[in-house]
């Protein structure tokens, strides 16, 4: 699997990237299906990759990947090297800085009042008001989500002396970057 970024990065991944990058076209920050060997798993006749504004289907990148000849998919079949250096222009993560790792996907609330899992989710993948590529999810699995915090940030939501039950109000720059900017749609 590899996840677009901005930018070309230049050291070994950005390396990997450019190898089957330039014959598609692709959406930032989407999830694609690769092979180590940087044969593109959800690329199919009727788009040339995930772009288009879909995503990629991991039950279809998977049976591709299914398909492939055994050697192809062995562990091993191709050397890849542990990354030893990054590209220094790519941006670093701050120092005292952490990075809250999470999950969401769509509930709604059943006859008992409980939240349970939607078995059906229908969504458009886009962001423009005129934007029409709809597509129902069955079974969505959870989205990952990432979030740093700023050593400034994630000491503003601890309380001085924390204690079993306390709460308090969470600043709001904190909390729109919690709610707000990082709980964008990730269901798929």
């Amino acid at each position: 699997m590899v996840i677009t970024v901005h930018g070309q990065c230049k050291d070994a991944e950005g390396a990997f990237w450019k190898s089957f990058s330039g014959d598609y076209a692709w959406i930032t920050g989407a999830a694609h299906g690769v092979t180590p060997g940087g044969k593109v798993l959800c690329a199919d006749a009727r788009r040339s990759s995930c772009g288009g504004r879909s995503v990629c289907d991991p039950q279809k990148a998977l049976q591709r990947w299914l398909a492939l000849p055994e050697e192809d998919r062995r562990p091993g079949a191709v050397p890849v090297e542990d990354l030893t250096e990054m590209d220094p222009a790519f941006p670093k993560r701050p120092a005292g800085s952490i990075i809250l790792k999470g999950y969401n996907r769509p509930l709604e609330r059943g006859a008992d009042g409980r939240l349970k899992r939607l078995k059906e989710y229908r969504d458009c993948q886009e962001l423009g008001k005129d934007d029409v590529n709809w597509h129902t999810f069955v079974d969505p699995e959870p989205g990952r989500v990432f979030l740093w915090f700023t050593q400034e940030q994630w000491k503003s939501i601890l309380p001085r002396e924390p204690r079993t039950g306390q709460s308090f109000p969470v600043p709001d720059a904190v909390a729109d970057r919690m709610v707000r900017l990082t709980l964008l749609n990730t269901i798929y």
